[in-house]
């Protein structure tokens, strides 16, 4: 009988010990997930930045984002755009970023509420995130596999219209980071039209933004048409319903 009581309490103490470490190692995954993220946008980063000290011409300093004069300086057609009208570009190009990561994301997600926190480059990590139980580490293999299912049948479409995995994802983050979000747009905005027009956007893309980064831009653009026609909605969707899910 003493045996008996004794292995009984062994075993429960056993049990807890295990979900204790079990519960660490999830903490730990997480930790760890976090920290490659931020090493891996540090290399995309720096990548950027020698980039552009490439592309720049000997004897000038490397362009500044926030210099509106430099931005004017056209590479394609050799005139001088108005620094507003680059400003707006620039703004409407990180909106374009923006909204292709998010209907990406909703596309994969499609259970979750919010995205906070979810980022297109990881997604892979995040699929295996959310269908960890962070307490027993037991895996959802039935929601995981639909995930799985989405993000490559997404990513095989994008791919036809020239998207890479492996490139633009971190490329939209750094539109986004570098540009902003058109903040101003709302449904009495008379550009509206314009902004929702993909030639409307090629032709101004095309005009205002550096002759180094025009086709993905143009890329991440048919991309988001692409989602336009298949979920029905506006190219730029309003912020109340974009934003919301940030």
């Amino acid at each position: 009988m003493e045996n008996t009581k004794r292995y009984s309490c062994d075993e429960e103490a056993f049990n807890m010990e295990s979900s204790r470490l079990l519960a660490e190692n999830a903490q730990l995954r997480k930790m760890m997930g976090l920290m490659q993220e931020n090493v891996e946008l540090r290399c995309v980063l720096k990548d950027h930045e020698r980039k552009a000290q490439i592309i720049t011409p000997p004897g000038q300093h490397k362009k500044d984002h926030n210099d509106l004069k430099e931005e004017a300086k056209m590479v394609n057609s050799g005139t001088q755009i108005e620094p507003e009208k680059v400003k707006k570009c620039q703004r409407i190009v990180g909106e374009i970023a923006f909204q292709l990561d998010r209907r990406i994301l909703c596309v994969i997600f499609l259970e979750q509420q919010r995205l906070y926190g979810y980022r297109v480059p990881y997604i892979k990590e995040k699929i295996i995130e959310v269908t960890t139980s962070p307490t027993t580490g037991k895996v959802d293999e039935k929601l995981r596999s639909e995930l799985y299912q989405r993000y490559n049948h997404i990513m095989d479409e994008l791919r036809k219209l020239g998207y890479n995995p492996a490139v633009h994802p971190h490329f939209t983050e750094y539109m986004v980071n570098t540009y902003g979000i058109a903040k101003d747009r709302n449904a009495r905005t008379k550009d509206l039209s314009s902004y929702n027009d993909p030639q409307y956007l090629n032709k101004m893309i095309t005009e205002c933004m550096s002759s180094d980064i025009v086709k993905d831009i143009i890329i991440i653009l048919n991309c988001l048409v692409y989602f336009a026609r298949e979920d029905g909605k506006s190219l730029l969707i309003s912020p109340s319903s974009s934003h919301s899910s940030v």
